[in-house]
């Protein structure tokens, strides 16, 4: 970990190309400044399986601020806040089912519960029995798109299984025969269009839809995550159980800093450039050291230890703290962790 040698950036070679890793809050600034691009940054085999194609994380300029745009207009303060009073409801018929059961695995539970809240959130409609295929689908598209052997393989079988679901779904948006709430995810990416007025074909608006739903599923790793804090720092409990806000958020924030959801983040340089000392030609690479970042031993002491108190000191540098990307729309494809998620 470069950040434990004491540097901000070091050179090296990935897929080929000269690159240069950095990270620390001088790595963080310095990857979202202009000069970077998105388009090629990861390997198909990885970014296909899961972003899809035609995907915002592959965008840049003027394409990227149009999709975002999309993507904005879905996720508002106030849908965000429906989202989650689906996903309050959703919880507690989970907890009501885990009555008189000797064995709970919260993961699985988490998935299914936060498949439940997403779908209909992003207007798109499932059946109750249809629902658990479902979300199983979508967690084996995060589980195993980076890993060699048979969870690769899964991932790639259930991401193309999603699509054709999808854009089955877009399909008959368009042709009038399903008509989701206006707003909804579904609704707003089957009526997208490009830079030229062109409706977006349709397995780009099915990936649109699909990278609205899988993060909001990615959430059940976090939850795992906290689950195991709680059990083993079972004093969090009462104060969370307690009502107080401050020790909520102070737990969710170092959950997300010990076991950060992205543990890098990549570019590609369109000129030859310096990166923090380091020449990086046109077409290199480079990468943001996320894990390495929110585990600074300057920033974070004892970086491997559970302690949600460091957030109820002082503010904390929001530069420091990076676990799926930097408040800035990010330059770059981000993927998640392969340790637990």
């Amino acid at each position: 970990m470069l950040l434990r040698q004491g540097k901000d950036a070091i050179p090296t070679r990935l897929l080929g190309r000269r690159a240069a890793v950095i990270g620390g809050p001088e790595g963080v600034r310095r990857f979202y400044q202009p000069g970077l691009r998105r388009r090629g940054a990861f390997p198909p085999p990885i970014k296909l399986v899961l972003f899809g194609p035609g995907t915002e994380h592959g965008l840049d300029d003027a394409e990227h601020r149009l999709r975002k745009a999309l993507f904005l207009g879905v996720i508002t303060p106030d849908t965000v806040a429906a989202l989650g009073e689906r996903a309050e409801r959703a919880w507690a018929a989970a907890i009501d089912r885990w009555t008189g059961r000797d064995r709970v695995v919260l993961f699985d539970e988490a998935v299914q519960v936060l498949a439940a809240a997403v779908l209909p959130w992003a207007g798109v409609p499932v059946t109750a029995e249809e629902l658990p295929h479902r979300a199983r689908q979508l967690a084996a598209v995060l589980d195993g798109f980076a890993t060699p052997g048979p969870a690769y393989a899964r991932a790639v079988v259930a991401r193309v299984r999603l699509g054709h679901w999808v854009r089955g779904l877009v399909r008959r948006v368009r042709t009038g025969q399903i008509d989701p709430p206006a707003g909804s995810a579904l609704h707003a990416a089957a009526r997208a269009t490009d830079q030229a007025g062109k409706v977006l074909p349709e397995r780009v608006a099915a990936t649109t839809v699909l990278n609205v739903v899988r993060p909001t599923v990615a959430v059940a790793w976090f939850v795992a995550f906290a689950g195991k804090a709680l059990h083993e720092h079972p004093e969090w409990r009462d104060r969370i159980a307690a009502g107080d806000d401050r020790a909520v958020e102070a737990f969710v924030q170092e959950v997300r800093r010990l076991y950060p959801f992205v543990p890098v983040l990549a570019a590609k340089a369109r000129e030859a450039q310096d990166v923090l000392g380091i020449r990086v030609p046109r077409g290199g690479l480079i990468v943001l050291d996320v894990h390495g970042t929110d585990h600074d031993p300057a920033h974070w002491p004892d970086p491997d230890r559970f302690d949600p108190d460091r957030f109820l000191g002082a503010p904390v540098d929001p530069d420091t703290l990076v676990p799926q990307a930097a408040a800035t729309s990010p330059p770059a494809t981000a993927a998640p962790a392969r340790a637990s998620p």
